[in-house]
């Protein structure tokens, strides 16, 4: 009688338990493609990310040198984050896409009221085109869904970019 009972209260925890977990994991996923967005795990939720188009910039600096890249107005996004040992985004994706080929992680250069990321620059004899890249890992959650783990990131202003949209946040 009481092993019965027993059994059933165990039924009814591990189902409770079951749903709970099923429950946080459906709130803890992006509905749409390719738009990553921050995991933050103390209130359990997504924290949209400052998504823009790019806004191309080309600057000549003295006769013979320029620079070309994108930039955001303002010198911070609205989407903070406290700086973290590791830091978790994660991203809906195509089932069988490498979210590592979809978004790069860079970091933005302050500018007087802007945020600025230069791709190329050029002097009269020569140019390069180069940026450095902040590495992450990936974590499979299910098909099409990944965690981004980003590990000691400094304070700043950053972004992830696709081929078609800058998502931003700055890390305080």
């Amino acid at each position: 009688m009481i092993q019965t009972r027993i059994n059933r209260i165990s039924s009814v925890v591990i189902a409770l338990l079951s749903f709970s977990y099923s429950t946080i994991q459906a709130q803890a996923l992006p509905e749409f493609n390719e738009k990553p967005a921050y995991v933050d795990g103390k209130l359990n939720e997504l924290k949209e990310l400052e998504k823009s188009s790019y806004n191309k910039m080309a600057k000549a600096k003295g006769l013979t040198k320029a620079e070309a890249g994108f930039f955001l107005k303002g010198p911070a996004s609205s989407v903070r984050i406290a700086q973290q040992p590791v830091l978790k985004f994660v991203v809906k994706v195509n089932p069988g896409t490498d979210p590592s080929a979809v978004f790069d992680l860079v970091r933005f250069e302050i500018r007087k009221d802007q945020r600025v990321f230069i791709v190329a620059t050029a002097n009269a004899t020569s140019s390069t085109t180069s940026f450095e890249k902040i590495s992450y890992e990936l974590k499979k959650i299910k098909e099409g869904y990944y965690y981004l783990l980003v590990k000691n990131m400094g304070v700043g202003e950053y972004f992830f970019g696709s081929a078609d949209f800058m998502f931003a946040f700055g890390i305080e």
